[in-house]
């Protein structure tokens, strides 16, 4: 009985201490929801320019809209992740 006390008691501690660090990481401002959609926003914004200006090359070049799609996709999207990745390493 006296075990299982304690068991509930650090149970609650550990509640406590959780639930305050969460409230403490939100309370720096901005949270980590519109913090996301602000990186979404300007990748997606890089994505697009990317993929407008490969897809009008490719269609100009002759190749056909599936080719075309599944090309830009691929080197867009490769290319920001190297760009990103690059940004980390400094």
């Amino acid at each position: 009985m006296e075990a299982s006390k304690k068991l509930v008691a650090m149970f609650l501690l550990c509640i406590v201490m959780i639930s305050s660090s969460v409230h403490v990481s939100m309370a720096d401002g901005e949270s980590n929801a519109e913090k996301f959609k602000k990186a979404f926003n300007a990748v997606a914004t890089e994505y697009t320019v990317c993929y407008n200006i490969c897809q009008k090359v490719c269609s100009d070049a002759g190749f056909g809209y599936t080719h075309c799609e599944m090309k830009c996709d691929e080197d867009c999207t490769a290319k920001l992740l190297k760009e990103r990745l690059q940004n980390m390493k400094n």
